[in-house]
């Protein structure tokens, strides 16, 4: 049986590790839990993620569309994983994307996509709606919290494996890794009612997480129950 170093655990559980990570390739986090940096856009990179089954052999990704992640995607499949489904946190994730949503979709073997069922970009690939009770998400331990988001068809992913974790597409972002910080804000609304909206519901989310994921910024790695309360009332305060 292989043997899990503790330091490269707590490496890959740092933003020095994140942002020295090769983009375009998965980079281990935590058990069964992946990130990949995409496009470079404003001086930062996106960040997508992947969670494997405990069968080790079906996964999910989570905003992973773009042109630079293209050959680890096809990679997975030639190393013969099932890629149950990608996942579209919010409308955003798909101006990045590098092709129609069915070509990325059979790059990935054939995959569902879900999204929004409000979704404002124009695709005739049938998307599945990522707010119904899907089968696939159940079997990744996933609830789906619909948040408003810019233009109302967001949401963030919340995962019991590993003792909760939290994705929160652009719902929430990170501190700079340039930064000393580790903390989270909500991301600059369009509309005042979205982020009126969007601060609500963070007010409301009540499931503990030990790792909050952001498709921008730091992630939050152990946090402890008074760290969780500090993010949320900071996510949840008025502007």
């Amino acid at each position: 049986m292989k043997t899990v170093d503790k330091m490269e655990v707590l490496n890959s559980q740092s933003a020095e590790f994140i942002e020295k990570a090769e983009p375009g390739k998965f980079h281990k986090l935590i058990p069964d839990t992946f990130i990949i940096k995409g496009e470079k856009i404003n001086g930062s990179h996106n960040q997508g993620y992947a969670i494997r089954h405990i069968n080790r052999q079906d996964i999910i990704l989570i905003d992973v569309v773009e042109k630079s992640t293209k050959d680890a995607v096809k990679k997975l499949v030639t190393d013969g994983y099932r890629i149950k489904g990608i996942l579209i946190t919010c409308d955003e994730i798909m101006k990045s994307a590098y092709a129609d949503l069915k070509t990325i979709s059979e790059d990935a073997g054939g995959a569902a996509i879900f999204a929004h069922p409000r979704k404002n970009f124009k695709d005739d690939y049938r998307t599945k709606d990522i707010t119904a009770r899907e089968n696939v998400l159940k079997d990744f331990g996933l609830k789906v919290f619909d948040l408003p988001g810019n233009g109302g068809a967001s949401v963030i992913l919340y995962s019991e494996i590993n003792d909760g974790m939290l994705f929160t597409g652009d719902d929430a972002e990170g501190s700079p890794y340039d930064s000393d910080l580790n903390t989270f804000k909500r991301p600059e609304m369009k509309k005042k009612n979205d982020d009126f909206g969007l601060a609500e519901s963070w007010s409301a989310f009540r499931e503990p997480f030990s790792y909050l994921f952001p498709r921008k910024g730091k992630p939050g790695f152990n946090l402890e129950e008074g760290q969780q309360t500090d993010i949320i009332n900071a996510l949840s305060r008025n502007n």
